[in-house]
């Protein structure tokens, strides 16, 4: 064998990015566009997105872009299961598309968080998918995954009508801190706003993008789980009680 048949591939992990269901499910080019995001980031969708393409029928005079709803349809019916690039975490570990080592408890931490995050929704009203979609409401999940995923990215968009993000207004609607980190502010996020910037762009989604309203990113952290031997399910505190978030755009 020569020198010129000896190739090497370098697989280095990318960013994990949560797409928010309005960017999937707001615009007609958002299956394109979350089929894209998977060249430059590991892609994740939220369960409540699979939700709403199940109510599909009851949705589509109502919020999503019909197009776009009958695209995910048509694209989740003609996939079969091993053959996803997007990942997302179902009801259990059978209906789950983690693609992750074996041992890893996501699932366990996002049920944690979820039920966490479902005890402070007492005053927040529940989404009604027969009226149509809450843009607010379906940003709750993206919360949730972005913090079992250790504050991955969320990828929103600032709906032009607003001056915050889909899940910074679900953070506000919860009372939980969100700070906005600007361009001349210290710290990493300055240069990770580079970074996405340029793996959008590498990923040829500037002339999708370009029309849509200004994207911006969220990240959302929690406290880790206290041990299973320290505290029984009903004891544990709130993680949510010291979350930090963030968010800046695009």
């Amino acid at each position: 064998m020569s020198a010129s048949d000896l190739r090497v591939t370098v697989d280095q992990p990318k960013l994990r990015c949560v797409l928010d269901p309005s960017l999937a499910l707001g615009h007609a080019a958002g299956p394109r566009l979350a089929q894209r995001l998977t060249r430059v980031f590991e892609t994740w969708l939220t369960r409540s997105f699979w939700q709403l393409i199940d109510a599909s029928e009851l949705l589509r005079q109502t919020g999503p872009d019909p197009t776009a709803l009958s695209e995910w349809v048509l694209l989740r019916d003609r996939t079969d299961a091993g053959s996803w690039l997007l990942r997302w975490v179902g009801d259990n570990l059978a209906e789950s598309q983690l693609q992750a080592a074996p041992g890893d408890d996501l699932v366990e931490r996002f049920e944690w968080l979820a039920a966490a995050l479902a005890a402070r929704q007492d005053a927040v009203p529940a989404s009604d998918w027969q009226r149509g979609f809450d843009p607010v409401a379906g940003a709750l999940d993206a919360l949730v995954l972005s913090a079992a995923l250790d504050g991955a990215l969320i990828l929103s968009e600032r709906p032009p009508s607003a001056t915050d993000p889909w899940p910074v207004q679900a953070l506000q609607r919860l009372r939980l801190p969100v700070e906005q980190t600007r361009d001349d502010s210290a710290g990493l996020f300055v240069a990770e706003r580079q970074v996405v910037r340029q793996a959008l762009a590498a990923a040829g989604l500037a002339p999708l993008l370009q029309p849509l309203p200004p994207l911006a990113v969220v990240h959302v952290l929690v406290a880790p789980r206290a041990a299973a031997d320290t505290a029984s399910a009903d004891e544990e505190p709130d993680p949510w009680a010291q979350a930090h978030a963030w968010w800046y755009l695009v």
